[in-house]
């Protein structure tokens, strides 16, 4: 998704010389040649993550449109006062890219594990979160970013991010995309951990268990008439994130679930990280399976939980 963001940023600036590209001194082979096509209307703030993004804020107010990119855990956590004062509270329209959602930067520690950051975006008024699952969905949401007039927030992951989808996509923010269809239970997935579902749920219908899967692209605004609906046609809703299960995406729906009674009475189970650091450092596959979030576990934890609450 780095390529597919840098691409289309690329395509989106030859047409509009408002759009700027800034960074945190991170990012090395992916922006030389923006920064070259565009010479000035690239800037490398350098590790001054509060001033990166107060920089970012005074763009937009200049009528500029910027997008911020930096390692998540660097510039959510260092640069979140700066991101809710200049950003969010001022209501200028920055998009904020980060890069290295969950384990994505696994091996390096829990310095680089980004646990935490949708759980804090979400919590800010005004803003919108976003976590494509693929290059196609990244594609998508670049093309809306450029007229956004709020500020955004867009998690991505690290490496190469296989494509998901064999057709186009109707793509729009705060509607979820239906990936398959299922009678048994259904399951919201967000960002990078969409794949993996994918894998998970064709693991669960050879064994005869049909769940429904949807990308949960965005976490705010959260496709409310989605999920009340599903509290109507499921016993079960499950959802799954590479994140902590508080605040995140299995909160925005849970969230929704106890404001909507009405609607049915879905029993939520929340995938993700637990509400602890990680203990060791290691991969993203090994970190996450660790946590229960690879497909063989995720699978065998829907089948086991459909089984036990079915007895």
């Amino acid at each position: 998704m780095r390529t597919t963001f840098i691409n289309t940023l690329t395509e989106l600036s030859r047409n509009n010389d408002k759009i700027m590209c800034v960074i945190g001194d991170t990012g090395f082979s992916v922006f030389e040649g923006y920064e070259k096509e565009f010479g000035d209307r690239f800037v490398n703030v350098g590790i001054a993550e509060q001033n990166f993004v107060s920089f970012g804020a005074g763009l937009a107010a200049m009528d500029m449109k910027p997008y911020l990119y930096n390692v998540v855990s660097f510039m959510v956590y260092r640069a979140f006062e700066q991101i809710e004062l200049d950003v969010a509270y001022q209501e200028n329209p920055v998009v904020i890219v980060g890069v290295g959602g969950g384990h994505a930067y696994g091996n390096a520690g829990p310095t680089h594990h980004a646990y935490f950051d949708i759980a804090l975006m979400r919590e800010l008024p005004n803003m919108t979160v976003v976590c494509p699952a693929d290059p196609t969905e990244m594609r998508e949401l670049m093309l809306q970013s450029e007229t956004y007039d709020k500020p955004m927030y867009i998690r991505i992951g690290r490496n190469v991010d296989p494509i998901i989808y064999d057709k186009p996509i109707n793509f729009e923010i705060g509607k979820a995309i239906k990936i398959k269809d299922g009678s048994d239970a259904v399951l919201f997935a967000t960002g990078v951990m969409v794949k993996d579902a994918i894998i998970a749920c064709a693991s669960l219908e050879s064994k005869g268990i049909s769940v429904a899967l949807y990308s949960m692209h965005t976490i705010k605004p959260i496709d409310t008439e989605l999920i009340t609906e599903c509290m109507s046609r499921y016993k079960y809703i499950f959802t799954v994130e590479e994140h902590s299960i508080i605040g995140g995406l299995g909160s925005a729906v849970g969230d929704v679930i106890l404001s909507n009674p009405e609607s049915g009475t879905a029993r939520l189970i929340k995938l993700g990280f637990p509400d602890a650091f990680a203990p060791v450092a290691g991969s993203r596959d090994y970190l996450n399976n660790l946590y229960g979030l690879s497909a063989e576990k995720m699978s065998l934890l829907i089948e086991s939980e459909l089984k036990r609450n079915t007895n």
